[in-house]
């Protein structure tokens, strides 16, 4: 099991586990698929802009071609973000690569660029030592390939994997992955409510240095918060509009970012991960500041 206090790398980011650790005060930012407000969602230029930006995650999407080769792109066509269409799954590499990125959050009508369609390694290079990468596995049953293209570029320690896990189950078949250990992992769930506390209890086996979860009474997040800190636990929710986690949304945190981001903060959150980025880290900067 990788120790969580691990010392330091002197590249940056710092390690993994040390961003993580609570004993980190910083709260954390996810560019949802790259810093797409800047370059096309998924793609090179929006992981190298959130790098750049001073986010310290980035979250992509990966699934693979028809011949097997793991591309960066959320849905499964390329209707919406490339000149193309057709499904990714049912598609050759070459008719993937040959697409052009729309722009931004793409959709017919956005400009083409002339950026194109990533492989996971590349995502994965261009990232290196500059942010880390929240993998999202589209499918996965394409996940043993995901954790392969991870070990053969040596970037364990600036990735993190997630999946689902149900805490009341007592029963966690990801602890039996071969990679389970030796890549950092963050277990996703729904809060029950008024039991979150035991939920963590139950999943305290999965060793998480970080969770992403659901919630719908905000004051659940508060009342896990001393268990969260027992057992080192980094706290990741999502504004996205398309989170529905009650109307704590990127769309209502642009007027009233203490009222969304602030209170989430208040509650124990540590990482965000948000569609609004500059505005999250120009709040975040605010903040500070006082």
């Amino acid at each position: 099991m990788h120790n969580q206090t691990a010392a330091s790398s002197s590249r940056r980011p710092a390690d993994i586990y040390d961003l993580l650790s609570r004993a980190n005060p910083g709260i954390l930012t996810v560019a949802h698929r790259g810093l797409w407000s800047a370059a096309p969602e998924n793609s090179l230029a929006a992981i190298r802009a959130a790098a750049e930006l001073g986010v310290e995650f980035v979250e992509i999407d990966t699934q693979a071609t028809a011949d097997g080769h793991l591309v960066v792109i959320h849905d499964k066509t390329l209707d919406r973000t490339t000149s193309a269409g057709g499904v990714v799954g049912a598609s050759s590499f070459a008719t993937v690569r040959d697409a052009r990125l729309r722009a931004g959050a793409g959709g017919e009508m956005t400009a083409l660029t002339d950026e194109r369609i990533p492989t996971l390694e590349e995502a994965l290079e261009e990232a290196r030592g500059r942010v880390f990468v929240n993998i999202d596995t589209k499918f996965p049953s394409e996940l043993p390939q995901v954790i392969a293209a991870v070990r053969r570029l040596s970037a364990e320690d600036h990735v993190i994997i997630k999946s689902d896990v149900e805490p009341q189950s007592g029963s966690f078949p990801v602890l039996d992955a071969d990679w389970f250990g030796s890549i950092p992992h963050m277990p996703m769930f729904r809060v029950r409510p008024g039991k979150f506390t035991d939920d963590l209890r139950m999943i305290e086996p999965l060793k998480a240095p970080m969770i992403e979860v659901k919630f719908t009474d905000i004051a659940d997040l508060a009342a896990g918060r001393e268990e969260l800190e027992r057992q080192n636990i980094r706290l990741w929710i999502n504004t996205l509009d398309v989170s529905y986690n009650l109307d704590f949304n990127d769309s209502r945190a642009l007027s009233d970012p203490e009222g969304v981001w602030g209170t989430l903060v208040d509650a124990g959150v540590g990482a965000i991960q948000t569609d609004t980025n500059v505005e999250f880290k120009q709040w975040l900067a605010t903040r500070r500041g006082k």
